[in-house]
């Protein structure tokens, strides 16, 4: 059996809010949510007990050839989510040094960085965590 990237995609669009992403046709969004996908897995669910490097992919759609669990998909939903928000929070930090500190402070507020910065720690300590758990599911010391 193998698992579509849609599926994985489906879950991540339902866990973030871009406008941004509605604007590419089907073929671009797809090669953008395939580069948060591979970023994903190769980043964030390393541990993943099924090979994620067997794959079939052309322009950002395709599958994996092993037949991935909810769970699985979900842990690299959200490791899609660290990956959408990681440009967010360099982008705006970068502008906030462009602009100058009081300027930015007038025009966007360094608020803005602090909330995306402690949004992309929450997303990254979540990941954290269910990969953990996943690592950990059916272990026994039984066998020690």
């Amino acid at each position: 059996m193998a698992t579509p990237f849609s599926s994985i995609y489906n879950k991540f669009l339902a866990l973030v809010d871009d406008y941004e992403l509605a604007i590419p046709d089907d073929e671009q969004l797809n090669e953008v949510l395939f580069m948060f996908l591979d970023k994903a897995r190769s980043l964030h669910f390393p541990q993943c007990k099924k090979d994620l490097e067997k794959l079939t992919e052309q322009n950002g759609v395709g599958e994996f050839e092993e037949d991935l669990t909810s769970q699985e998909q979900f842990i690299l939903a959200l490791g899609m989510t660290k990956a959408w928000i990681s440009p967010k929070v360099k982008n705006a930090d970068l502008m906030s040094k462009a602009i100058g500190d009081r300027d930015y402070k007038a025009v966007q507020g360094t608020t803005y960085i602090k909330e995306l910065s402690k949004l992309e720690k929450q997303i990254e300590d979540e990941v954290d965590d269910y990969a953990k758990q996943y690592s950990w599911r059916n272990f026994s010391t039984e066998d020690w």
